[in-house]
């Protein structure tokens, strides 16, 4: 009965955690693209926002910084891409 517990509890962290990495994994920002994913390549993507309202209050931040900035419409979110 306790090797049954320890197995099923070891079974759910493995389950958990491997969850945890592939959502990681696709939340990773993305590098370069092409026109179909991003304005280019050499441009980074920083995030995601609501509004265009959003993406550009940020942008204008890592303007002051010297990054040049665009932002990228998608169909229900607004990308921020620097470079």
């Amino acid at each position: 009965m306790r090797l049954r517990k320890a197995a099923v509890s070891a079974g759910l962290t493995i389950l958990a955690v491997s969850g945890l990495s592939t959502t990681a994994q696709a939340a990773a920002p993305q590098i370069g693209g092409s026109s179909k994913f991003g304005p280019g390549p050499g441009w980074t993507l920083v995030d995601n926002y609501a509004s265009r309202f959003e993406c550009v209050d940020a942008g204008q931040q890592y303007e002051r910084e010297g990054w040049k900035y665009i932002c990228w419409d998608q169909a229900f979110t607004t990308q921020l891409w620097i470079k």
